[in-house]
Formats: structure tokens, C-alpha cells, sequence
């Protein structure tokens, strides 16, 4: 069944909620493991910029951007029945040896569990202090200026904050990581297309020859 995200009218009773100094309540859809939340999880709405939903999740001091897509305004009842269903097949299975253990999870799925996005927050007050946040799985805020990848590590390198610069290395090695996947990929795919290719070739110029006899 399709989730049940937020739509227009919602947008429009939250800011008039805010304006009147009300916080409303949502859900996340998709959970955020890098910050302890689960799917479902409750979050209070901070600001409303066009279908871009500011929240602050519970147990959370972040405010993370999302999508109106990404948020329900109604908490998913949770699959009693079918969870039950679930139990009870566990259950009536025979019980498995230790060697039939699944194997750990390692190398490139461990870090499909990675952040996929990381905001570098950088305040400067009057008081003359500045200060820096780590956000990962933030959303691109809107009218962000894009800059180059090696000017962002320079400056993270000067500034000294180590876990800014892991949080970025983890979402870029993430993503080299699928990339290199996708090459093997098509080039698997373009191997298998050129052999497929001169199996045909060869099948048409014994076709040929058969003919010129």
C-alpha cells in the first residue's frame, strides 16, 4: 500500500499552525539509523518552505530538512495481523543448527547503511564565537551555492574538525562505491552484448557461405 505523505493541504495547516506558535506533530517514513530513528518516528515541525518540511525529530537536538514526500501526518498503524502470522510461522519452523547461520554482513552492504548525505552547519554569532554542526542524511537546503569537492575538504582541513571530514568521506566513499558497482555492471552487460554480437556475425556469414554454394 502507498504511503499516505503529506499533501498541499497539510503544508498549509502546519505554516498556519507555526504562525500562530504551534508546532504540529509528523512521522518520518524512512528512519535515520545514524541517529537512533526508527521508521514512524515522531517529529515536531519547525518551518514549512514550499514542500521543503523543517522537523525536530524527538530525542533529537537536530533539525533536519525533508521532503513532503518523506513525512505522514498520521502515525502507520502497525501489522498486528500479519506480525502474529509471522510468529506463528516462526514458530511451527524446525529449529536450525548453528552452521546454518546466516553470515555476517561485511564489506560494501555493512556500508550500504551509511549516511548518504552530510550538511556542514557553520554558525558565527555577534559574540564573535563560531561554532560547526554535523547532520548526516540532511537534505540539500534550498538556494545552496554549489561548490568544488576538494575546496569543501581544504576547508574542513583547516578548520580541524575530524568528524566533519569522516562524515564527508563516508558519504563520498559510499557513493564511489556504488558508482564502481554500476561500472562493472555495463561492463558485464557490454561483454555479454558483444558476445552476443559475434556469435551472430559468425552465424551470418556461415549462412552466407551456405548459400554462395
Amino acid at each position: 500500500m502507498a504511503e499516505q505523505t503529506l499533501t498541499a493541504d497539510d503544508l498549509e495547516r502546519y505554516a498556519a499552525a507555526l504562525a500562530e506558535g504551534r508546532k504540529p506533530l509528523v512521522y518520518l517514513i524512512e528512519g535515520v539509523p545514524s541517529l537512533g530513528l526508527d521508521a514512524g518516528a515522531s517529529a515536531r515541525v519547525v518551518d514549512v518552505d514550499g514542500a521543503v518540511v523543517t522537523v525536530k525529530p524527538t530525542g533529537v537536538d537536530d533539525q533536519l530538512p525533508y521532503d513532503a514526500r518523506e513525512l505522514r501526518a498520521t502515525k502507520q498503524p502497525k501489522p498486528v495481523k500479519r506480525a502474529a502470522k509471522q510468529q506463528a510461522a516462526a514458530k511451527a519452523s524446525p529449529a536450525k543448527s548453528p552452521a546454518a547461520k546466516a553470515p555476517a554482513t561485511t564489506g560494501t552492504k555493512a556500508s550500504g547503511r551509511s549516511a548518504r548525505s552530510v550538511a556542514i552547519t557553520v554558525y558565527v554569532g555577534a559574540d564573535n564565537a563560531a561554532t560547526l554542526k554535523v547532520t548526516r542524511n540532511a537534505q540539500k537546503p534550498s538556494g545552496a551555492q554549489e561548490i568544488p569537492l576538494p575546496a569543501v575538504h581544504k576547508a574542513l582541513a583547516g578548520l580541524g574538525d575530524k568528524e566533519a571530514l569522516a562524515a564527508v568521506d563516508d558519504v563520498l566513499s559510499a557513493a564511489r562505491d556504488a558508482a564502481a558497482d554500476r561500472v562493472a555492471a555495463l561492463q558485464a552487460e557490454l561483454a555479454a552484448a558483444k558476445k552476443s554480437l559475434a556469435t551472430l556475425d559468425r552465424a551470418k556469414r556461415g549462412s552466407g557461405s551456405a548459400r554462395a554454394r
